[in-house]
């Protein structure tokens, strides 16, 4: 049996019966839970999405004895490694679906801190005509991606449209198309300093959970501008309020927090050199229906006993 404990419209399900010649059994986790977790012991092929499992899906389960779990999430941070390890269990994620439109909205607040785009919004609520207003260009300036992964590589793609140096930061550095250089993690101080604007886009590991703290804040050039989009824990969130206060560094973007929503006492929401977006940029109409393409694509190798896209390797967690 496939089961979805994600919701999934009917145009999606028939699809991919369409393309596999296989049904999908539907079981919302969100609104039928206990009918959810009666479902999964008799599942092969589990789908979900990451919002199940963060709220604790594998507490619920007793036993479990699906074959293969196909995250509708690229990040699959919160998942039980040591269990899904111990059950021979394989797990796929999404990675690939999401490149356009988080490239999008990291261009996006780009062009809107370069342009001084927050002013103008401001000062239209108080029909303040201001001019000359600070600005900036794209053009030219050093783009520091921190995980040059397909994401990554989607927003160094966008970035040279826009005439930037594009310098990847990755532990398996290699040439890789759209990035003037990839460096190796030990560099990541020295490419720091040279950053205009800086964005992570690593997966939460142990190894990364606090990859950015004070040491890398101080490392950057005081006008860069820092993005977050990958997982609020990569980021010391203490060390990177105290680099907005103190002005080490000029601003940020961030997408991810430590604890979402963000609470509302948290000083991030009044700075005015932040934009708070609240972990939207994954978010568009077309992710399902590309998600689905690629569980359909997915399932034919499977069946055929091909290796799956995606593979998580979970003994590194990504």
């Amino acid at each position: 049996m496939i089961l979805s404990i994600a919701a999934l419209s009917d145009d999606l399900l028939h699809s991919v019966a369409e393309k596999t010649g296989e049904e999908i059994l539907v079981c919302d986790y969100q609104t039928q839970k206990e009918k959810a977790l009666s479902l999964i012991p008799k599942a092969e092929i589990l789908i979900t999405w990451g919002a199940p499992v963060n709220q604790g899906l594998f507490q619920e389960l007793d036993d479990f004895s699906f074959r293969w779990l196909f995250s509708l999430s690229v990040g699959v941070d919160r998942l039980p490694f040591d269990r899904l390890i111990q059950k021979g269990t394989m797990v796929s994620n999404i990675r690939g679906v999401l490149n356009s439109n988080i490239a999008e909205q990291v261009l996006g607040v780009m062009i809107a801190f370069s342009r001084n785009l927050k002013t103008s919004f401001a000062n239209q609520q108080k029909k303040y005509w201001q001019k000359p207003l600070a600005v900036q260009e794209l053009t030219g300036k050093t783009f520091c991606i921190i995980g040059a992964g397909s994401i990554g590589s989607e927003i160094a793609r966008k970035a040279k449209a826009f005439d930037m140096h594009t310098i990847g930061v990755d532990l398996f550095p290699k040439p890789m198309p759209h990035f003037d250089e990839v460096r190796p993690m030990k560099d990541l101080a020295e490419v720091l300093s040279m950053a205009d604007y800086c964005i992570v886009m690593t997966p939460l590991t142990k190894q990364t959970y606090h990859l950015i703290g004070q040491k890398e804040f101080t490392a950057m050039k005081q006008s860069c501008i820092f993005l977050n989009y990958s997982r609020g824990d990569v980021v010391d969130e203490a060390a990177l309020i105290e680099a907005l206060t103190n002005h080490t560094i000029a601003g940020a973007a961030l997408d991810v927090f430590h604890q979402e929503p963000l609470p509302n006492d948290n000083p991030l929401w009044s700075m005015d050199q932040v934009l708070v977006t609240p972990h939207c940029a994954g978010d568009s109409p077309l992710v399902l229906s590309r998600a689905m393409d690629l569980f359909a694509n997915s399932l034919l190798q499977y069946r055929q006993g091909k290796p799956v896209p995606n593979l998580i390797d979970l003994t590194r967690g990504y």
